[in-house]
């Protein structure tokens, strides 16, 4: 199992983690709106070059995208959800012909949850509102915590289900968990620990992803961090969105 490691390192890895929650400063999620509107490049008057194409049909209002999960998708490590995840996919997105009409995005979730707790408490804030594209940001915490896989997968599961019931016609994406085996903020044999277990998560996240018709992307690779050398900065949450617009192409 990818928790075996760190289980067998338990006294070195535990002494490193509490050195780690002392030192490294907790960052607060972005502050302003958890929602908001971006206009087309597309639309009429607007200029029209670095356009992303994707192979969907044009819409005649804003594309509404659903941003749910952890603190990747509440934007710690920023100031504003604009500069996170949501705007900045929505930005991406409403550079495509199939959005001339915009994208209006919608963040849910909390930092710290783990994905059974984001499908606790906000599975259904999440599906209150129909959505066109659903993006969820889990396992972080699950990784920290060693949850297990089969409990991480039933989890994601369940909340993959419950978008699919909100918007049955919408197209949902499953960013992988973070590659920790690449955080440099994190000493060994930490890392290494919570790196394999990671890995084993993102294993999972991809066979239950495959399971609902779900797309996936990459995860955080540590390489671009925000004060805390842990979270992503502007920089690392670009790298985020434009691995999920690939995908979504």
């Amino acid at each position: 199992m990818s928790r075996i490691p760190a289980l067998l390192l338990a006294p070195i890895v535990l002494r490193q983690a509490a050195r780690l929650r002392t030192d490294v400063p907790r960052l607060p999620e972005a502050h302003g709106a958890k929602d908001g509107l971006i206009h087309g490049a597309f639309a009429e008057g607007a200029a029209v070059g670095g356009a992303l194409e994707v192979p969907a049909r044009a819409l005649p209002r804003p594309l509404r995208l659903l941003v749910v999960g952890d603190s990747t998708a509440m934007g710690t490590g920023v100031g504003v959800l604009d500069d996170a995840v949501p705007g900045r996919v929505a930005r991406l997105l409403a550079g495509t012909r199939a959005c001339a009409s915009g994208v209006a995005w919608r963040a849910v979730g909390r930092s710290g949850a783990t994905s059974a707790q984001v499908l606790d408490g906000f599975a259904t804030a999440a599906v209150a509102v129909h959505f066109d594209v659903a993006i969820v940001l889990v396992g972080w915490n699950d990784a920290l915590r060693l949850r297990p896989p089969g409990e991480f997968a039933r989890s994601l599961g369940a909340l993959l289900e419950r978008l699919q019931d909100g918007s049955p016609d919408a197209r949902l994406l499953v960013v992988a968990p973070p590659e920790f085996a690449r955080f440099a903020v994190l000493p060994n044999p930490l890392r290494w620990a919570l790196g394999f277990h990671a890995r084993g998560l993102t294993r999972t996240s991809a066979r239950v992803a495959r399971k609902h018709g779900a797309l996936t992307s990459p995860g955080f690779d540590g390489q671009a961090v925000a004060s805390d050398g842990f979270h992503p900065n502007a920089a690392g949450y670009q790298r985020l969105a434009e691995g999920i617009t690939a995908a979504l192409a």
